[in-house]
């Protein structure tokens, strides 16, 4: 049985140093396997969060010059608008003073008539 078993070894058979020898170099292939992927997920997640960091920057620059656009938008609006209230104003005050004028001219034109009508109608006594 010895014989055989020697016999086995030498014609092409491996021994169980060399098994040994084969699994520790398969595990050492596994450590390094294991190794390189967990550097591979660390540069992703750094990837990752460089993207996400430049996309919050991006996106912040894009908000603040919209917001300056608005600002911008609002200010021209604003200005054109208030000064159309200025002239409305203007125009409103010279319509009310033209109109209270001509009031004025109508009560000077028509005053003594009214007054001799009130007298008229306080004095006369219907029975």
């Amino acid at each position: 049985f010895f014989l055989s078993h020697a016999y086995r070894c030498v014609a092409g058979y491996e021994t169980v140093s060399m098994v040994e020898e084969k699994a520790a170099a398969g595990i050492q292939k596994l450590l390094a396997a294991e190794h390189e992927a967990a550097e591979v997920v660390a540069k992703a997640k750094q990837e990752k969060v460089a993207k996400l960091k430049l996309a919050k920057e991006e996106a912040e620059a894009e908000i603040a010059a919209y917001k300056a656009q608005r600002e911008q938008q609002f200010q021209i609006f604003s200005t054109e608008h208030s000064g159309q209230s200025g002239t409305h104003k203007t125009q409103t005050d010279a319509s009310v003073k033209s109109e209270l004028e001509a009031i004025d001219a109508q009560v000077l034109k028509n005053k003594d008539t009214m007054v001799e009508m009130l007298l008229q109608s306080v004095t006369t006594v219907n029975v």
